[in-house]
């Protein structure tokens, strides 16, 4: 299958390192280390399996898929800033999530495994709705930005 979000699982590995290289200056340098490690292994994995699942979602269903995707982002947000990190950590964190997915496309132009250009685009626009929802939900489980909607 050649949908972007099984793109982006089928390159996994290469998604996440060059998300982890990315987010440079954005993010505090702990943050940083954290998403270099496994923990950030499992994040940009739990964010590939939230996005297929979501792509597949019938039309009915994708509402409540996208509350679920939003609810485990919110969650874990939660807990990152429990441990001291900032939203704005979190959220330029998923933020640097659409450059990765571009680094990643353009090796998947190259060997051929992208839908047609349309398709591709069409993709990319909602993978970027995915991840404005996901921001939403940080920003929502930051006490001192609950009133950003």
């Amino acid at each position: 299958m050649s949908d972007v979000p099984f793109v982006l699982r089928d390159h996994r590995e290469q998604f996440w390192r060059r998300w982890a290289e990315s987010l440079g200056e954005d993010v505090a340098t702990d943050y940083q280390e954290i998403m270099s490690s496994p923990v950030g292994e499992r994040f940009v994995r739990a964010f590939v399996d939230d996005l297929i699942a979501w792509s597949e979602a019938e039309e009915y269903e994708a509402p409540a898929q996208l509350r679920q995707s939003c609810d485990r982002v919110a969650a874990d947000a939660a807990y990152r800033l429990s441990l001291g990190f900032t939203a704005l950590d979190l959220a330029m964190a998923l933020q640097a999530l659409r450059g990765a997915i571009v680094d990643v496309l353009l090796d998947a132009l190259v060997l051929g495994e992208l839908p047609s250009f349309a398709e591709t685009l069409e993709q990319v626009k909602a993978a970027n709705v995915f991840i404005d929802r996901l921001v939403v939900a940080v920003l929502g489980a930051d006490p001192a930005s609950a009133g950003v909607r």
